[in-house]
């Protein structure tokens, strides 16, 4: 498999094909992510069949059950149980999650279809997916999303800094009102109903052999020992736009990344942009596999 390395911790796959690709290409796939946290695979067919297929051999769809509209946003229906991917009737749409997406019938579609959506990552807690995969759908030309990898900033850490980092864990509260704007109030109550306390080392390592930071900046945090100014210092160290890789996407455009060790964020736009844009979005299971997940038992803190 032929890769590119871009700027600032990413990689991109070049001769990838979604709609005829083997095990071994997702398992080098799979293996490439562990290793170097993001990837890109450019102006993939956009069958979101095809999309779920190669998600399910990378890691497996962990939020299935929150998939249930077309690329429109209106709902069709979702799945009761894990879907069988290869047993799927190709002639039937395969549904999604999307991130924004257009007005049906006076509504809002997708997670979060305007407004902010600050730096956050998709791990909220150690026993949670670890993966995410966006696909470009629609309406995504000249908008971004960027990403911050805290692998390169680990490596690039000041001593004086790491000693303080070293051996230190945080208390992390959700907090999804501060990172997002969230118009749908089921959605808002079902989030705010589900906010829950979780505590992880700051330093961590996935199941690659990778090390890098946790730190979600934008969930209510504190550092055990931490005045404050160790949290406030390693915001303002780790974004840098040197630690950053920005998307600038196309249609059929695929970003997958380990969300144990990169944080990310999309760059605001009018809302006019946002009703028309669609990016398919499907979590997976990276590091966090086996009994007990591999986060979770790396994560038990006295």
């Amino acid at each position: 498999m032929k890769t590119t390395r871009l700027n600032y911790g990413a990689v991109e796959v070049l001769d990838f094909d979604i709609t005829n690709f083997t095990k071994e290409d997702s398992d080098n796939i799979r293996e490439l992510l562990l290793k170097e946290l993001i990837v890109v695979i450019r102006q993939q067919d956009t069958n979101s069949l095809n999309y779920a297929r190669l998600i399910h051999e990378i890691g497996g769809m962990a939020n299935w059950n929150q998939m249930h509209t077309d690329f429109d946003g209106n709902s069709i229906g979702g799945f009761s149980e894990y879907p069988n991917v290869y047993e799927w009737d190709k002639d039937k749409f395969f549904p999604i999650q999307s991130v924004t997406g257009k007005k049906s019938n006076g509504k809002f579609n997708g997670l979060f279809p305007l407004g902010k959506l600050d730096w956050h990552c998709n791990l909220n807690g150690p026993d949670r997916a670890d993966g995410v995969a966006l696909q470009g759908i629609k309406g995504v030309e000249g908008t971004q999303t960027s990403w911050m990898n805290t692998a390169i900033a680990l490596q690039e850490m000041p001593a004086d800094l790491y000693e303080r980092v070293k051996g230190k864990y945080a208390d992390f509260y959700y907090n999804p009102l501060n990172w997002a704007d969230i118009f749908n109030e089921s959605q808002r109550k079902f989030m705010m109903e589900n906010r829950h306390h979780y505590r992880m080392w700051l330093e961590q390592e996935n199941a690659g052999g990778v090390k890098g930071i946790y730190l979600y900046t934008n969930n209510d945090c504190s550092i055990n020992g931490d005045d404050g100014s160790l949290f406030e210092e390693l915001k303002e160290y780790f974004f840098q736009e040197k630690f950053m890789y920005h998307h600038d996407w196309q249609v059929g455009d695929i970003v997958l990344s380990d969300q144990l060790l990169t944080l990310h964020k999309r760059r605001q736009e009018v809302d006019s942009v946002f009703e028309q844009r669609v990016l398919n979005r499907i979590t997976f299971r990276l590091s966090n596999v086996g009994d007990p997940l591999y986060i979770v038992e790396r994560n038990k803190i006295p």
